[in-house]
């Protein structure tokens, strides 16, 4: 008996991942999210291309990302460059599509009446979520696993070199890009439960999104300069601690955007070593990077419980 209410719940969840998948395919937000990421990778290889074929031995070196506060040493192949590129447009792209995507999710379900067709049937209110989470978190993974496979495609095709071991380490961070997405998209959620208007939350997932992934850094130099006080001169031992005091804020501060912590993991994973100019064990890279990974979890986890409770015990009419 357990093992056919099981099968049940397993069989909604299904029906309405793929319903949502249906829906979420042909949605514009979707195409034009997309459309803007094609244009956008589009040109960056054209106008990276020569540089990238004709490189020479590839080297560890400096990289930093100033807006998300994350700097560190790249071992800089073809492949690791172009990853870079590319996680530098999906920062900003996958938040919005993450946030597009589940910002409507359930209150335009309840504003346009299909939510009590849909509880009409035998179907229980957490199937309902986990099945429009797993349908969206679906099309998000084969966007960006297709991608991925773009990626490499286009590379063969221009004559860039690569090499096992990069494609392996851009796999890994392909997942780790899934994972931030599905951050924003478990925010999107949220707002869907906590505003009626679709058109509302909407608005404000979007906004977080790009202000997260945009504006948030800019914040931060502005703010953490005012909590440590004024600059001491320069060169003597209370600037020293001035600036101590000021990197501390300014890695706190970055510590709740979910856009430093990704970019901080793909930054370990395609870590270089400048004594062995080669890869850090990719074992070595996730102990760096664990604290980000963990981070990253409790930020999906966390809007995804909040927007589960609230869903069900939320007045749908």
């Amino acid at each position: 008996m357990a093992d056919e209410e099981g099968r049940q719940e397993m069989s909604s969840i299904l029906n309405i991942a793929l319903k949502e998948l249906y829906v979420s395919v042909k949605s514009k937000r979707f195409s034009v999210t997309i459309f803007i990421y094609l244009l956008i990778f589009a040109l960056a290889v054209y106008s990276t291309k020569d540089y990238l074929i004709q490189m020479g031995t590839p080297r560890v070196s400096s990289n930093s990302f100033p807006l998300w506060g994350v700097e560190g040493k790249i071992y800089q192949t073809p492949f690791a460059m172009l990853f870079m590129i590319n996680m530098t447009i999906i920062s900003v792209l996958g938040a919005v599509l993450g946030a597009a995507l589940g910002a409507d999710t359930v209150n335009r379900e309840v504003e346009s009446g299909t939510i009590k067709v849909l509880l009409g049937h035998p179907v229980y209110r957490d199937e309902i979520i986990n099945g429009k989470f797993s349908g969206m978190g679906a099309l998000i993974a084969l966007t960006y696993i297709v991608s991925y496979v773009v990626m490499v495609a286009v590379m063969l095709i221009l004559g860039i070199p690569l090499d096992g071991d990069s494609l392996l380490r851009g796999f890994v961070a392909m997942l780790v890009t899934i994972l931030y997405t599905f951050v924003f998209l478990s925010i999107g959620l949220l707002l869907s439960t906590l505003s009626k208007k679709p058109e509302t939350s909407m608005l404000i997932g979007i906004g977080l999104a790009i202000f997260l992934t945009i504006f948030y850094g800019i914040v931060v130099e502005i703010i953490a300069p005012k909590i440590v006080g004024p600059e001491p001169p320069w060169g003597t031992v209370a600037h020293q601690l001035w600036q101590e005091k000021l990197n501390l804020w300014v890695s706190r501060l970055h510590s709740i955007n979910p856009t430093h912590h990704y970019v901080q993991l793909v930054g370990y994973i395609f870590a270089g070593d400048e004594f062995t100019n080669y890869y850090v064990p990719l074992g070595d890279s996730f102990t760096y990077g664990f604290n980000n990974l963990a981070v990253l979890l409790v930020m999906l986890l966390l809007p995804f419980a909040l927007a589960y409770a609230r869903f069900l015990t939320s007045d749908l009419r």
